[in-house]
């Protein structure tokens, strides 16, 4: 159906990649720039937990692996 043919392709231009394994897996990349003085680790947390949340409540799939990636620290100007 045309859902598995998006979960094959790369969408770099929004910061998320979806992948799926042969056997079914699907995999969920996001890249993100944070701002100076976030704690990393929990924003990462939190956004596994709502792209998990979000395809199992939305589109009834549930991802193997959500990797976050954090591209750039932001510092904002004093």
């Amino acid at each position: 159906d045309n859902f598995q043919a998006l979960l094959g392709k790369e969408n770099y231009s929004k910061g998320v990649v979806v992948k799926a394994a042969e056997d079914g897996s699907i995999t969920v990349d996001v890249y993100t720039v944070l701002s100076y003085g976030t704690k990393i680790s929990e924003v990462s947390k939190n956004i596994q937990e709502r792209v998990r949340f979000s395809l199992e409540n939305q589109l009834g799939i549930t991802a193997q692996t959500v990797n976050v990636y954090i591209q750039n620290i932001k510092v904002v100007g004093e």
